[in-house]
């Protein structure tokens, strides 16, 4: 009898923890949909397509024109299609979304009606530093720069580098250790202070399967929780409609080393270094199946 009163409370307690510990691992998309006498347009219909794998996803704005649309997957490339019965449709190409960030959009529909020619005239999308829809200094680091960006180690700690706030993985001013990392929502924490890189020294999922990483500096977005420097999302590829993938290897032996140090002669170490992985990815039934494996 005992144990059917504790057990609920352990679950709980568990389900609690890990909610209060989760990460975001996915982007939005948010506006408001207006007419060209800046009338707000109640009813409009906001269709956004993930090309990688065809996969849309549809809404329609609410008071005031507002809509939005989470749960998205970061990066791109999407297509934004905004349309109103009466009103000519307006339509946004190659949109790329960054983790853990609202894109804002902000449209005015031209009125078809009654009229010869229509000229359409759009805007990018809105993702100024100083908007409504973010919440807190961030850093979103992309698949192109990841693949630009020369690395000695291939950790996610030489990735952050590009924050203006970081001196290597101390960002902010704080220690390292302080940080919350996460890949896929997973924790990847170096609770124990073993080694200067997270975790543990070593770097468990290779770049190459990396997709984005979002570096968030206080953030106050109630998804993020449970640390109290920097917070450092990763989320890792997926397969497409397109067959794609990578092999790489790096090397390095005691023979690339001199053997003299000024005028004297030094004793060169013996020792060899191979570092190599693969990637692949692609569908297993176009626009509803995929798989990504990553060695």
């Amino acid at each position: 009898m005992y144990l059917k009163k504790i057990i609920p409370i352990i679950l709980a307690f568990f389900a609690i923890t890990l909610t209060a510990s989760a990460q975001v691992t996915t982007s939005s998309i948010a506006g408001v949909v207006k007419d060209t006498e800046a009338k707000a347009l109640v009813g409009a219909t906001i269709t956004v397509n993930y090309q990688p794998t065809n996969t849309s996803y549809s809404t329609t704005s609410k008071a005031g024109g507002r809509f939005n649309i989470s749960n998205l997957r970061s990066g791109g490339p999407y297509t934004v299609t905004i349309s109103f019965s009466g009103h000519t449709a307006e339509t946004f190409s190659d949109v790329f979304l960054q983790l853990g960030e609202a894109t804002v959009f902000e449209p005015k529909l031209v009125n078809s009606k009654n009229l010869d020619a229509v000229v359409v005239t759009g805007t990018a999308p809105k993702n100024a530093i100083i908007n409504s829809n973010r919440t807190g200094a961030s850093t979103s680091i992309g698949r192109a720069e990841i693949q630009r960006l020369p690395t000695i180690s291939r950790s996610l700690n030489e990735i952050t580098k590009l924050t203006p706030q970081s001196n290597g993985s101390s960002i902010g001013g704080g220690n390292y250790r302080q940080n919350n990392v996460t890949v896929d929502g997973a924790d990847f924490n170096n609770n124990f202070g073993i080694g200067s890189n997270l975790p543990a020294g070593g770097s468990p999922i290779s770049l190459d399967a990396i997709d984005q990483i979002s570096v968030s500096l206080t953030p106050f977005d109630v998804r993020q929780s449970g640390f109290i420097g920097s917070s450092l999302n990763a989320v890792t590829r997926s397969g497409t409609n397109q067959f794609s993938g990578s092999v790489y290897k790096y090397f390095r032996s005691g023979n690339e080393q001199g053997t003299k140090v000024g005028g004297e002669t030094a004793v060169r170490q013996s020792f060899n270094f191979q570092q190599y992985g693969v990637r692949f990815g692609g569908p297993i039934i176009k626009n509803k199946l995929f798989f990504f494996g990553s060695y």
